[in-house]
């Protein structure tokens, strides 16, 4: 919901792939798998059947007549998809990464209740980003709602965040309300002062959470930031 806190991020569970050779978890034979760059349902059709992300990153997204794209969600493993209202999908869905979705059928009204909760709580979190956030503001918080999501093992003894950084520079502008080249610019700044690291494209590690969870929030400038 591009609201994370520092103390989530090190308490979330790994997401189900990267557990499976601990705990044994296997994917059902009903798991749908799919790739990069795959639709899952459409905006405007018929309701799409209820599901949960086991694996990857799925896009959430609205778009107007003439092409132009919001991406309103990024999900990620354990959350829903399909859950709403209407006869009709109000959005798109579309994975980032390469995908494992389970069909949930019936889903138990106490997990519904919490996915409904958790969504409004995103949509409005992300109201406010777009509204009120400066751009290295809304970089900040995608980086942290991203790392609680799609976090990585780590055998490094620093306190640092490792993760799969699924969605492109343009779909991260998409999200964001910003342009390729601010994304970029962003992810440059906050690399220069220490708050991040990547030597690929896709993976991030968080040097400073506690930092980067200050600028995300308004409360310091990345130009305040002592680099480590």
């Amino acid at each position: 919901m591009l609201q994370f806190t520092l103390k989530a991020a090190g308490e979330r569970a790994l997401p189900p792939h990267l557990l499976s050779d601990k705990t044994g978890r296997r994917h059902g034979a009903n798991a749908l798998h799919l790739p990069p760059r795959s639709t899952v349902f459409l905006q405007g059709y018929g309701r799409a059947p209820q599901s949960r992300v086991l694996d990857g990153c799925v896009a959430l997204s609205q778009s107007l007549p003439d092409g132009r794209r919001q991406i309103i969600d990024m999900v990620g493993p354990g959350r829903l998809l399909g859950i709403g209202v209407g006869e009709h999908n109000r959005c798109s869905a579309d994975t980032l990464s390469y995908v494992t979705l389970e069909p949930v059928g019936e889903v138990d009204h106490r997990d519904l209740e919490q996915a409904l909760e958790e969504m409004v709580l995103r949509a409005q979190a992300h109201a406010t980003l777009l509204g009120r956030k400066t751009a290295p503001e809304r970089v900040a918080s995608a980086i942290l709602d991203l790392a609680g999501q799609f976090v990585r093992p780590s055998r490094s003894k620093r306190e640092t965040v490792c993760f799969n950084l699924h969605p492109t520079r343009g779909e991260l502008a998409d999200w964001l309300g910003l342009t390729v080249e601010t994304v970029s610019r962003c992810f440059t700044r906050l690399k220069r002062a220490g708050l991040i690291e990547f030597r690929h494209p896709e993976i991030v590690t968080l040097l400073q959470p506690q930092a980067l969870a200050d600028i995300a929030a308004g409360n310091r400038a990345i130009d305040n930031i002592n680099p480590v």
